[in-house]
């Protein structure tokens, strides 16, 4: 009987291991719009210069961690989702954390034109030079 549990123990850590991998696992994440502390835009010197926008968030609690950043573009409007998950009904220590993300935008810009970029909510404009 001994020898049967050296057999089973491993068997099932890995099995618990894989466990959180699977689709039932991630039905018990929550995920919502992070809150927004800061966004900034930042022009890299290159050429031609890269767009960068600076992104400071808030993570709830011990267990929230960033989920996503999702971008979309309709001409000089600039959408930033950016999302967080955390465990469903799991207790974890009250201490607010934050999440700095740097987003990449490209140089597909015009010169002299204004953009306007909205971060969950927190909307900032920009010429580009």
């Amino acid at each position: 009987m001994k020898r049967a549990w050296y057999l089973i123990l491993p068997a099932l850590i890995v099995l618990a291991a894989i466990m959180p991998g699977c689709s039932w696992w991630q039905e018990d994440i929550e995920i919502k719009p992070a809150p927004i502390h800061e966004v900034q835009v930042n022009i890299a010197e290159s050429f031609p210069e890269q767009i960068f926008i600076y992104i400071k968030g808030g993570l709830a609690d011990s267990c929230t961690t960033l989920h996503s950043v999702e971008t979309e573009r309709c001409e000089n409007v600039i959408n930033i989702i950016v999302t967080t998950e955390r465990p469903k009904n799991l207790a974890c220590a009250q201490i607010y954390g934050f999440f700095e993300e740097n987003v990449a935008l490209g140089s597909d810009f015009v010169s002299g034109e204004t953009y306007i970029v909205d971060v969950n909510g927190v909307i900032l404009s920009f010429q580009y030079p």
